[in-house]
């Protein structure tokens, strides 16, 4: 069920969070806190991975989160990077 159907009922607000107090470096403090539990949640998914075939990607994760403590963002950004430029295998049967 996509998110609009499953809120269809709430009456939609312009823009709910800006009040008369709009804050944007709250704003983004908020959004900064909000990738970071985003990313982190992303990097603990993969750690928690068993599959031996996907260890060498686990290893290089954990270097960058050693090499970024307190940023998960900046250690998910540096290994989807290096995944990036890594060349594609073909899966051939």
């Amino acid at each position: 069920m996509s998110a609009e159907r499953m809120f269809h009922s709430v009456p939609a607000d312009q823009e709910p969070w800006l009040d008369e107090d709009f804050n944007p470096a709250e704003i983004r403090r908020f959004a900064l806190e909000s990738l970071r539990w985003q990313a982190q949640e992303i990097i603990d998914e993969v750690l928690c991975g068993k599959s031996p075939a996907e260890e060498l990607a686990r290893a290089r994760l954990r270097r960058c989160v050693a090499r970024h403590p307190g940023e998960p963002e900046q250690a998910l950004l540096e290994q989807l990077t290096f995944n990036r430029d890594l060349p594609v295998r073909s899966h051939q049967a």
